[in-house]
């Protein structure tokens, strides 16, 4: 069963000195699986923690299917 997730993904492309940081939601199997998700939809630069598990508020809130694994939606601030 998919649940929902708060990861941050770091983004640091070649050449830059800083990385970029985003919080995101996804929708995965568990921690590790949330992690695979956001880093490779964020592309081959990215790495991925997870934060936390959301709540089933949190989903709905941010309108997240949990039958459709894999979906992600970066946020604009870190709220977890």
């Amino acid at each position: 069963m998919n649940k929902g997730f708060g990861v941050t993904v770091t983004v640091t492309q070649p050449g830059e000195r800083e990385p970029t940081t985003a919080p995101v939601v996804v929708v995965a199997r568990d921690e590790r699986d949330a992690e695979l998700v956001a880093a490779q939809a964020a592309g081959p630069y990215a790495s991925a923690e997870t934060m936390r598990e959301l709540t089933d508020d949190e989903v709905l809130a941010y309108g997240l299917d949990l039958q459709v694994h894999g979906s992600a939606k970066a946020l604009p601030i870190l709220n977890l």
